[in-house]
């Protein structure tokens, strides 16, 4: 049998290697893979069990760390005796041949590792032409026979061994991590097991650059104590024993005198005490400085000012290092180096003086384009290398934390393309302060820098799971939803818990379109599953440092858990008309956020704030369950600010509304396509001048650049106002506005993170009342009488002493109106007993009594003035008053003002949302207007709960002939004798051709984005995983030939990230003269559908301008005939 090695496609591309034993009881079900995934690898089916007696021949080639890993392989898979010998064959009915042994790997009729890359291996296993069992662990050098060794013991299971031949080698020469984050360093038993790690996963790099320690930054002059020394010198030889090579960085640049010998001699003193324990590997980082200061008078008088100073001082340093010490030690790799400008591509003076100074074996850092990039592309790496000039090695910011305080990192690694290996000596990556957490990141930046053409990220980051878990399938469903409540970082990752996330999402949708019993049963198990992931990974993660560094987030994941489950059970309870029980669930819930929100870590940054779980998403159905609340109780709660960005230190959203420019909100991370910020005005009201203040004086591009001022009535159905792109948005709604919610929202992605100082509305009219509390007893310290109609149901009148004899509290209304009842909640934990009275006419008259946490009293439609409560007994407490006043609107209709599209003779969705008030369910007849000759479904009888909203989808179509035009329909819901009425705004369409006329022909574009494929058929291919991409000029095209002149009814276009902001669709005869059917002047990205009536043959995409640094991209451009 003739055996011969195939790619590891002939197994699975997207899945781990599976070496299946020959049958069921020959070897164990479990089916082992090799991690990172071998480059060439082919099954055999001569497997075998694994004796009890095993021989070892060590050859001249054997590494003892190898035959360390083999030994213990061995152990773990029964082995009871081990027969070892230097070269001659033991005769045993199993042996391992630690090293090349030609004669054996021909008998397997298996290539030797001759001419395999360094690090490259052979592994042979399978029985020869007596039906021995041979094992050949072939390595063209040390590492390459100990990664052998490593995946022989992952193959090697108990009492079977598959028949495998592979042959296998690293694609990077750089793969592994830098400890170079700021806050809490990792401990020295962190280190030694990362290391342990990152060799039993072939990684070759560990670059030691904490930034919190002094010696390495601050007072990196100074020699490291004896006992810090020792630690690294342990460190040196745990990284030696996993084939890793220690890096030692020394980061002098905040205060370093470059032309300073004695500078010089305290870094080569540092580098010499490291090499003397036996690193062999060096950094010299110079990032996160300030290169415009010196920090000596002889450095700026013989280098000047400016980045092309900067880079000659750096050059002249770092060459000496090079020179005068790296290369009179033969046993040294080439000296590293982080730039100050790591984080982009742009030709810049001092980038230009290190590509012709700097010697040219340095190896220089980056970081990609952006220091937390959302993507690194083949493109981009091939510009850093030419314009840097030197190898490049990709310092990468993941899942690195020290930026996102409270917020483990736990997503799949993206955004990476394969083909930078061929413009990088490797990729790696800068951990969380969590070095056991670390771990699930880690696992990727392994299978990538080791075969990046078959990296696949989701597939990978399961497998990472399923290695925490031990393979234990309960504990990795756990781990997968903790990990996706751990997602967001802002930049890689910026949707938050997505999987969790879409199922709220799809909760939300059922809700208000009045299936809440459904929805409330969608979501509980899933609810339910995030409380018990804690538990279940602290018992089934195999490491116990994981759990013990991830205990915040778990305990943070239980409480935050529990909170939501709460807040099903309030929604359920509001379903059910269920005051009390709606109120028990509101505090109890409010209590867990404040437990969630106690808990600190003990790392910087993460003791600086609580752990982020699920944020922006679990928060957010908290936050709206109790905002659903408030209007199904009639709260009207004052302004309040929200985002969905995250918060840095403790800038908080509530500074945007506290009258004080001084202060503000700041993001801690950078504003995508619809990020926001919110004010809630508490009830519906008229609102006029609006200013949304950006940016700050330290910080003067922290602002939103491109963005659209939105209001809603319901917080669901938005309307434009304008766009802006300046810092200060100043803008007056147009007279008659009725709004609850003002927004901005990012149209685009933004290099810069967010300040708003001042996001104002200002309310025209309308009829408010307000409540001045008095009375007895008097507060206590910390809280006021205000508390009890603040519109919080969280804050509370507290009395300083138990009430006595007479002692009321006393709510005086700003002007007497008619009220029908008064709903008065009191802590479950301070509860007093009182009689209701309001005062009509001056006169005080009982209306009724409380004396549990939850009361209502219906009041009879009085002309009141004031209400008070009468204590009569127990330790009361006031969270909240709640009027229901009886001119309150039984009912409100809301659609979206943005007009949406509908196509003759088609049917196409529209939305109203009917909002019931806080007095009764509203049951009425829904009427809507269509004109003549259209037709509709939609129910005509509905009832809405009280205090709840529902969205009710109406089914329009126009005629075949309906004018091209705008429609205004009006719609009316009817209770009793009180009509509500709204609009419902569409635009007639043509119909169009369900069939793309641009697909697969002739197209053409002004360029191609430099260094890439990315070439103008990929936009009319029919796949929206390839794009075009142009150069970087706003008035790139792309022009398509649908080659005869064709009555055309729209273009659809699916843009790529780098989309454009503003561009025309032009129509031509002749591809010579052109005309405009289209002009997008405010693009937003994502997928445009643009309509027009034109006849023509040619189709051009005239770019205008573009929407980020880089060029158009375009998936798919489809163009559809009218019919």
């Amino acid at each position: 049998m003739r055996l011969l090695l195939s790619a590891v496609s002939l197994l699975a591309l997207t899945s781990p290697l599976a070496l299946v034993a020959p049958d069921a009881t020959a070897g164990p079900p479990a089916s082992p893979t090799i991690t990172p995934t071998p480059q060439q690898v082919v099954q055999r089916s001569d497997g075998f069990p694994i004796t009890p007696v095993v021989g070892l021949v060590r050859t001249s080639r054997s590494d003892p760390d190898a035959e360390r890993v083999v030994r213990a392989a061995l152990a773990s898979a029964g082995v009871k005796t081990v027969r070892t010998t230097d070269g001659t064959d033991p005769g045993t009915p199993t042996t391992i041949w630690l090293g090349r042994t030609a004669s054996v790997l021909s008998a397997l009729q298996v290539q030797d590792s001759t001419g395999l890359p360094a690090e490259g291996y052979v592994l042979a296993a399978g029985r020869d032409r007596k039906h021995r069992a041979q094992i050949v662990l072939d390595g063209v050098d040390g590492d390459g026979t100990f990664y052998a060794a490593e995946s022989f013991a992952q193959l090697a299971r108990r009492n079977w061994m598959p028949g495998v031949a592979v042959r296998d080698w690293p694609t990077m020469r750089y793969r592994g991590s830098i400890e170079g984050f700021y806050g809490t360093p990792w401990s020295q038993a962190d280190r030694l097991d990362h290391l342990d790690y990152l060799g039993a996963h072939r990684m070759n790099t560990y670059e030691y650059a904490p930034k919190d320690d002094p010696y390495h930054r601050e007072q990196w002059r100074d020699p490291y104590p004896a006992d810090r020394l020792a630690q690294l010198g342990e460190l040196v030889t745990r990284a030696r024993q996993n084939k890793v090579d220690f890096t030692f960085a020394l980061s002098p640049g905040l205060s370093i005198c470059y032309t300073s010998e004695a500078d010089f001699q305290a870094l080569i003193a540092k580098f010499d005490a490291l090499y003397d324990l036996g690193a062999r590997s060096f950094n010299v980082p110079l990032d996160d400085i300030d290169y415009n200061t010196w920090h000596c008078d002889a450095d700026r008088a013989k280098y000047g000012t400016g980045g092309e100073a900067a880079g000659r001082a750096q050059s002249d340093l770092l060459n000496r290092v090079q020179r005068e010490w790296v290369e009179s030690k033969p046993d040294v790799a080439p000296l590293q180096m982080v730039p100050t400008e790591y984080y982009n591509v742009s030709e810049t003076p001092y980038k230009k003086t290190l590509r012709e100074q700097l010697d040219s074996a340095v190896v220089v850092h980056w970081t990609g384009v952006g220091v937390v990039p959302k993507t690194i592309t083949a493109a981009q790496a091939a510009q850093a290398k030419a314009v840097f000039g030197h190898d490049i090695l990709i310092w990468d910011n993941y899942p690195v934390n020290d930026y996102a305080a409270g917020r483990l990192l736990l997503a799949p690694y993206t955004g990476r393309e394969p083909g930078i290996a061929d413009n990088v000596v490797g990729v790696i990556s800068n951990p969380m302060n969590q070095a056991a957490v670390s771990k699930l990141a880690l696992y990727s930046f392994a299978e990538f820098g080791w075969n990046p053409a078959r990296y696949d990220a989701t597939p990978v980051w399961l497998r990472a799971i399923a290695e925490r878990s031990g393979g234990d399938r309960r504990t990795a469903d756990a781990l997968q939803v903790f990990a996706d409540l751990n997602t967001y970082d802002g930049t890689l990752h910026p949707e938050s818990a997505p999987v969790f996330g879409a199922a709220v999402d799809q909760f939300w949708q059922r809700w208000r379109a009045g299936q809440r019993a459904q929805a409330i049963a969608g979501l509980r198990p899933r609810v339910t599953a995030i409380v018990a992931a804690p538990g279940t990974i602290r018992r089934g993660v195999v490491d116990p440092a994981f759990t013990a560094q991830a205990e915040s987030w778990l305990k943070a994941t239980e409480l935050w858990g529990q909170a939501m489950s709460r807040a099903l059970d309030l929604l359920s309870a509001l379903e059910a008309g269920n005051g009390t029980a709606a109120w028990t669930a509101r505090q109890q819930l409010s209590a867990l956020v404040t437990q969630a929100k106690a808990i600190r870590d003990s790392r910087a940054p993460h003791d600086s704030t609580y752990p982020r779980v699920g944020e922006r998403v679990v928060d957010e159905l908290i936050a709206e369950t109790g905002r659903v609340y408030d209007r199904w109780l009639g709260v009207t709660p004052g302004k309040s600010a929200t985002t969905n960005l995250g918060t840095y230190q403790d800038n908080v959203p509530a500074r945007m509304v506290d009258g004080d420019e001084n202060t503000f909100y700041w993001s801690n991370g950078t504003p995508g396509p619809d990020s926001e910020v919110r004010v809630d005005l508490g009830s519906s009201v008229q609102i006029g001048a609006i200013a949304v203040l950006m940016g700050k004086s330290a910080s003067p591009d922290d602002y939103i650049h491109s963005g659209a001022l939105e209001y809603s009535v319901d917080g669901t159905q938005w309307n434009e106002l304008t766009r802006a792109t300046s810092a200060e948005v100043r803008f007056t709604a147009p007279a008659g506005t009725v709004a609850r919610y003002v927004r901005y929202r990012s149209l685009t992605a933004s290099d810069f993170w967010l300040v708003v100082r001042e996001f104002s509305v200002e309310t025209v009219g309308g009829q408010t009342t307000t409540l001045t509390v008095g009375g007895t007893p008097a507060p206590a310290a910390g809280s006021s009488y205000q508390r009890a109609v603040d519109g919080d149901v969280e804050t509370a009148y507290v009395p300083a002493t138990a009430p006595s004899a007479g002692d009321a509290l006393v709510a005086t209304l700003s002007a007497p109106r008619s009220l029908s009842r008064l709903t008065v909640l009191q802590p479950s934990s301070s509860v007093g007993s009182a009689d209701v009275e309001i005062q009509v006419g001056g006169t005080w008259k009982r209306v009724g009594s409380v004396s549990s946490a939850y009361a209502e009293v219906k009041v009879g439609d009085l002309l009141a003035e004031a209400v008070r409560l009468v204590w009569k007994g127990g330790s009361p407490a006031v969270a909240e008053l709640v009027p229901l006043w009886t001119d309150t609107p039984l009912v409100a209709l809301s659609t979206s003002a943005d007009r949406t599209d509908v196509v003759r003779g088609a049917p196409t969705s529209v939305v109203i949302n009917v909002s019931a008030g806080s007095r009764a369910d509203a049951a009425g007849r829904l009427h809507i207007g269509a004109p003549p000759g259209w037709t509709l479904e939609a129910p005509t009888k509905l009832t809405v709960k009280r205090g709840l909203s529902q969205s009710v989808t109406v089914k329009l179509t126009p005629p075949a002939d309906a004018a091209l035009a705008d429609v205004d329909i009006p719609a009316t819901f009817t209770v009793g004798s009180s009509t509500t009425t709204a609009v419902l705004r569409v635009a007639v369409r043509p119909r169009t051709s369900a069939t793309n006329i641009a697909l697969y022909r002739p197209v053409v574009a002004s360029s191609t984005e430099p260094g890439t494929t990315f070439t103008a058929d990929l936009a009319v291919d029919g796949d929206v995983a390839t794009r075009w991409a142009s150069g970087y000029d706003d008035a790139s095209w792309l022009q398509v030939d649908l080659g005869s002149t064709t009555h055309l009814g729209k273009i659809v276009l699916r843009w790529e990230a780098a989309y454009g902001s503003a561009y025309q669709i032009q129509v031509s005869d002749d591809a010579t003269t052109w005309t405009t059917a289209a002009d997008v002047s405010a693009g937003d990205g994502g997928t445009d559908t643009l309509w027009f009536d034109a006849t023509a043959r040619y189709v051009r995409l005239q770019g205008v301008h573009r929407a980020t640094q880089y060029g158009y991209s375009l998936y798919e451009a489809e163009v559809y005939p009218a019919s």
